[in-house]
């Protein structure tokens, strides 16, 4: 399955919603062609997967247009779009595009913000999820390894992307 990332945060950006991306990213290329359309100047490279980048410092009309026909261009030939949430990604992506989306909650600041547009994005949405996996746990120098921590994390992934699988398989 051909599967395009839209998120307003991608590494070296240092939230929570980028590392989220990014694992996702790594996690559904070992089954799918993945794409990530992303907000950002130097997108770190991911083995498998391919990132665009918009340039994040643009007047913030000019950003959004690019962003949408980037959005757009790139999902032309793709199955489905998982989108993490912020109004610079929901906005384009509610903008004429005929390619159904999974709206993902990871960015807990962006809900807050803007709870109307998502809303109206959710609406669209073949699917919202809001409950997403955690941080990963940190390995310390001179620290036992957390060896449980690190399990429940991964755990926590599987569940994840299974419940992603199970969306874009009941949709086709």
């Amino acid at each position: 399955m051909r599967i395009v990332l839209a998120t307003p945060l991608y590494p070296p950006e240092i939230a929570g919603a980028a590392a989220y991306t990014k694992e996702l990213a790594r996690r559904l290329s070992m089954h799918h062609e993945v794409t990530v359309v992303a907000y950002t100047h130097l997108p770190e490279e991911l083995a498998g997967v391919k990132v665009i980048a918009v340039d994040k410092h643009q007047p913030r009309f000019a950003r959004l247009r690019t962003f949408r026909d980037v959005l757009r261009k790139t999902a032309r030939d793709t199955d489905v779009i998982i989108a993490v949430n912020g109004a610079s990604v929901e906005l384009p992506l509610l903008l004429r595009n005929p390619v159904p989306f999974i709206l993902c909650i990871a960015d807990k600041t962006a809900h807050k913000r803007s709870r109307l547009l998502e809303n109206i994005t959710s609406i669209r949405a073949r699917a919202v999820i809001k409950d997403i996996p955690g941080s990963k746990p940190e390995i310390l120098p001179f620290e036992p390894e957390p060896t449980h921590a690190l399990a429940a994390w991964d755990g926590a992934w599987q569940k994840h992307i299974h419940t992603l699988e199970q969306i874009l398989n009941h949709g086709n």
